[in-house]
C-alpha cells in the first residue's frame, strides 16, 4: 500500500510557481512507486484573501511537506510572516519537512538572505526538517519504539557529512 503525503505549496509569483511545479514533478517521479501525493497551491496574493488564508493555514498545519518557493532577493511581505506564524502555532507536534526552494545558502554554505533564515526558524519551531532540495527518502513518522530505534541507528547522507566534516579551529579566549 502506498503512503499518502499531503503537500502544501506556497509561492511568491509566477516564476517561483514554475520552479515549484518542476520540483513537484520531480518529487512525484522519484517517489511514485511507493507514495501518492495530494497537493494544494497558494500564491502570496491569495494569502491576502481571508478565506484562502484560513484554508492555506489549516492545510499547512496538517501537511507532511510544505514547499516554499520564493525569489532569493525579495523580502517576505508582513502578511506572509503573519500567516506563517499562525499555521506554525496550529501545527503542534506533527513531524514533516519545510522545503525552501531557491535558498542560496544551500550552495554557498552561509546563512543566506534573512527570509531563508526565517524559513529555517519556522521549520525549527514547527518541529519540521528544513530542506533546500529533493529529499533522498520519504519516510513516515515512526509508529513504534522499534521503528524509532531503527531510524536512529541509520546514518543518512546528511549525518555522514556532519560526522566527516573537518573541525573548524576556534580561537582561544583570553
Amino acid at each position: 500500500m502506498k503512503r499518502h503525503w499531503s503537500v502544501a505549496v506556497v509561492y511568491e509569483d509566477s516564476l517561483a510557481r514554475e520552479c515549484a511545479v518542476k520540483f513537484c514533478d520531480l518529487l512525484v517521479q522519484r517517489f511514485w512507486s511507493e507514495s501518492e501525493f495530494s497537493m494544494d497551491w497558494w500564491g502570496f496574493s491569495e494569502l491576502e484573501n481571508e478565506s484562502s488564508n484560513r484554508e492555506a493555514e489549516a492545510k499547512c498545519a496538517e501537511a507532511d511537506l510544505v514547499i516554499f518557493a520564493t525569489r532569493p532577493e525579495a523580502d517576505l511581505p508582513d502578511s506572509v510572516h503573519q500567516w506563517m506564524e499562525n499555521w506554525v502555532a496550529r501545527r503542534g507536534e506533527r513531524e514533516g519537512a519545510l522545503i525552501g526552494l531557491n535558498d542560496p545558502s544551500a550552495a554557498a554554505m552561509n546563512a543566506g538572505p534573512g527570509k531563508f533564515c526565517y524559513l529555517r526558524s519556522v521549520a525549527h519551531r514547527a518541529g519540521m526538517d528544513y530542506l533546500t532540495n529533493m529529499p533522498e527518502i520519504l519516510r513516515a513518522p515512526p509508529e513504534s519504539t522499534e521503528s524509532c530505534c531503527e531510524r536512529a541507528r541509520q546514518v543518512t547522507h546528511v549525518l555522514d557529512e556532519i560526522l566527516h566534516r573537518p573541525a573548524t579551529p576556534r580561537g582561544f579566549a583570553t
